[in-house]
């Protein structure tokens, strides 16, 4: 009876031995895929910095990149050219990342010398440097939060599309929800309907083009998720109580929103990297780039994307 009890123990003990490892190497396996984020330098500079992990067994590959552009004197025209200062610096590595999603190790090159810790927390990647920058090339120390990449179906990509392009296609090419301006969103919720809903939603009388309030208020909730209220008159538009009278106004040059890549930020937020183009110009390459951040609202079996930020640049 006791030699049985010892065997059942060792047999439990080795069980639970391989509970506490397996986690840790499926944990590895999951860990493949990109993470990035980017952030504005000056009026059109950019810093972008990537990581990418691939799965070989217990263990994972690394590789993170940083790249960094600055145009001539930040101005436009340089943007536009492609001209200025590039910097880019990366760190690879192989880790075996523990029970809770960690993972660390060091790198040495002539550019790099220091400690890269990673952490890995549902969508979120933090990163960690601790090495010094001595020139140029050195990887930028520091803590960096990144975001995953998801993998875009063709259909989902032109959805995104269509709905940043009804923003650019008015030369909307600067948003932050937390900073509302209810002149831009008055501007919105009626040119978007000029456009897009003219024989529904636009009439005319005494040579003068009509709104609704309604129209308007439904166009700022369905893009925007705000319930709008605070009518009033701006730029050529005058608003009557009921809703806005004004001229229609035509001929300036449209460009459209082609979405590159979307990443996700948590709890319903992505981010959007893309760039503009002219479906009349369709050989036109156009230098430019749109960043976004947008939030996926559900209502009953149906979504919806609203604007949270935008920023454009060409």
């Amino acid at each position: 009876m006791i030699k049985k009890l010892m065997v059942f123990s060792i047999v439990a003990m080795i069980l639970m031995a391989q509970l506490v490892i397996s986690p840790a190497s499926y944990a590895a396996s999951s860990y493949t895929g990109t993470w990035s984020d980017q952030y504005d330098i000056g009026s059109y500079g950019m810093n972008q910095m990537y990581l990418r992990m691939k799965d070989k067994g217990t263990q994972v590959e690394v590789e993170v990149t940083n790249d960094y552009y600055l145009p001539t004197n930040d101005s436009r025209n340089s943007f536009l050219n492609s001209k200025g200062k590039y910097r880019s610096s990366f760190i690879t590595g192989t880790v075996t990342f523990n029970a809770k999603g960690t993972a660390s190790f060091k790198y040495k090159d002539e550019y790099n010398n220091g400690k890269m810790t990673i952490s890995v927390k549902k969508e979120t990647v933090t990163l960690t440097w601790s090495g010094t920058e001595t020139t140029d090339y050195s990887f930028p120390k520091g803590t960096f939060k990144l975001y995953k990449k998801v993998d875009l179906s063709s259909s989902e990509s032109k959805k995104l599309g269509v709905f940043l392009s009804n923003f650019t296609e008015l030369q909307l090419y600067k948003f932050d929800a937390k900073k509302i301006n209810n002149s831009d969103l008055i501007r919105f919720g009626v040119w978007h309907n000029y456009i897009n809903n003219f024989n529904s939603r636009i009439s005319s009388s005494h040579g003068k083009l009509y709104i609704t309030k309604s129209s308007v208020e439904t166009s700022i909730l369905k893009y925007f998720n705000i319930k709008f209220s605070n009518h009033r008159s701006v730029l050529n538009l005058k608003y009557n109580g009921k809703g806005y009278t004004f001229d229609g106004a035509d001929g300036e040059r449209v460009f459209y929103v082609q979405v590159d890549e979307l990443y996700d930020m948590g709890s319903n937020n992505y981010r959007v990297y893309g760039h503009l183009y002219d479906p009349d110009y369709p050989n036109d390459d156009l230098v430019s780039r749109v960043d976004a951040i947008v939030k996926k609202v559900k209502k009953g079996k149906e979504y919806r994307y609203v604007l949270t930020q935008l920023n454009v640049k060409h």
